[in-house]
C-alpha cells in the first residue's frame, strides 16, 4: 500500500516560497495561511525560517569585517595633510590631533609639531594668488 502524502509534501516549491513571502510581509496571520493551504502552522514557520535565512545570506556583506579593504602609502606629506585636515575639517584641537595620530596611526608628535604644521599650512595658503 502507498503512503499517505500530506498537503505540505504536495505543495509545489513556488507556493512554498509565496507562503514564506506572505508571512515575512505580514500580509496575513500564519494561522489563516496555514488553513488556506491545508498545512500546519509549524510547516509555515519552517518555510518562513528557510526564506529568512536565504534573505540574510543574500544581504550579508560580501566582505568580512576584518578583511583589508585598501592600503595607504603613508608619507610625511600625507601626515602633514592629515594634521591640517583634522584641524580644519574635524575642527580638532592640537591635543586632539596628537591623540588621533598616536592612537590610530601609531605616530608620536608634540603640540609644537602640530602647531608648526598648521602655521606652515596657513603661510602657504596666504601666499597663493586667488
Amino acid at each position: 500500500m502507498g503512503r499517505c502524502v500530506g498537503a505540505a509534501a504536495r505543495l509545489p516549491e513556488g507556493e512554498r516560497k509565496d507562503l514564506a513571502v506572505q508571512v515575512l510581509s505580514r500580509s496575513e496571520p500564519v494561522s489563516d495561511l496555514a488553513t488556506r493551504h491545508g498545512v500546519s502552522r509549524r510547516f509555515v514557520h519552517q518555510q518562513t525560517h528557510k526564506a529568512r535565512a536565504a534573505l540574510d545570506d543574500t544581504f550579508r556583506s560580501a566582505t568580512p569585517d576584518n578583511e583589508v579593504l585598501f592600503e595607504l602609502v603613508v608619507t610625511k606629506d600625507w601626515l602633514h595633510q592629515v594634521i591640517v585636515a583634522l584641524a580644519l575639517i574635524w575642527r580638532g584641537s592640537c591635543r586632539g590631533v596628537i591623540e588621533f595620530m598616536r592612537d590610530l596611526l601609531g605616530v608620536s608628535m608634540s603640540v609644537g609639531t602640530v602647531h608648526q604644521e598648521l602655521q606652515l599650512a596657513a603661510r602657504k595658503t596666504a601666499k597663493r594668488p586667488e
